[in-house]
Formats: C-alpha cells, structure tokens, sequence
C-alpha cells in the first residue's frame, strides 16, 4: 500500500499526507533504491499531478491502480537537447480528430522499461512563447510507436531509459488539462 500512501481513500489509497509520503520514500531506499524512485515518480510526479489536473474521469480510471501498484507510471520530460529545460521542448504533438499524433524522444524516464503509463510533456503550439504552447498527455507505454531502451550505469544497472515516440497516437481523453 506505501504507493498510495498519499492518495485520497476514495482512489484506493491511505490518504496520508506528503510528509507520510516522504517518510514511506526513505524507508524504502534501504530496502532498494530503485523502490524510492517508483514512489517519487509515480507519486510525487505522477499521482499527484492527476489529483491536481485531472478530470474525475481519470482520476477514477488511473489512481487506484496505481495506488495499489498494479499500473506504475514514468516521466517524460527531460530531452537530450533540452534537458528538463521545458522551453526547449521539442517533441510535438499534433491534433488529428480525437487524437494526438506524437514524434520525439525523451531520456532518462526512471522506470520507463518496466512501467504501464507515462507522464509526456509535448509542444501542441511551436508558435507560443517558449513556455506555452505545452499540453501533458497520459500515454500507454505499449501503445505502438513507443519504444523504450534502458541506458545502463557503470552499476550495470538500468534504471533510466530513452524513450522513443514515432507516429504514437493517444487518445484526447487522456490529455491532462487544457491544450
């Protein structure tokens, strides 16, 4: 239960604080890092986000099993020109009826290679100013056209990943938030 530790009840988790959430993360660094980075990502980042943005729709759909860790969640941000610098964000998606087309590639996503849901930051408008013109997509990492590769550390370990995202079409229910 610690990956809802601060999920609202109502979504299957304990409904905790975020200083529960802290303590439930460090607790789980000495029994395995890499469960320290599940519970920042796919709480901190993930969860939390959709508490915030989401639609009742997909709060329902989305934060209970995550909370009961039957789905876990990446992040994709960070791109290899651009860092996690979001105003040099380059991977596009583009609307297409009820759908986003998207193409780019995001690296060092933690966990991508073992996660069912990705948190996908995209350009929508190349026009904006740099810092607008984002929209936040929920994306199926095995919906065809998403390919991840592990990038191995001097560990031999492989907790981070590149992603690569060619002609992926998501849904528009699974946008979070406004375009």
């Amino acid at each position: 239960g610690l990956l809802g530790v601060s999920i609202p009840a109502k979504y299957g988790g304990s409904g905790m604080d975020y200083l529960a959430l802290g303590l439930a993360s460090e607790e789980l660094e000495y029994v395995d890092t890499s469960l320290r980075v599940i519970l920042s990502v796919h709480v901190g980042l993930n969860c939390l986000t959709l508490l915030a943005w989401g639609t009742d729709d997909q709060k329902a759909r989305y934060l209970m099993p995550q909370a009961r860790g039957e789905k876990i969640a990446t992040y994709g941000l960070t791109e290899p020109s651009a860092g996690s610098d979001l105003a040099s964000l380059s991977t596009r998606a583009v609307a297409d009826g009820d759908e986003w087309v998207v193409n780019g590639q995001k690296v060092w996503n933690s966990g991508a290679h073992y996660s069912d849901l990705g948190i996908l930051l995209t350009r929508t408008d190349p026009d904006a100013p740099k810092h607008r013109g984002i929209t936040y997509f929920l994306v199926d990492m095995r919906t065809p056209g998403v390919e991840v590769r592990p990038l191995r550390q001097i560990t031999g370990e492989a907790e981070f990943n590149e992603v690569f995202l060619t002609d992926v079409r998501i849904p528009d229910s699974r946008r979070l938030g406004a375009v």
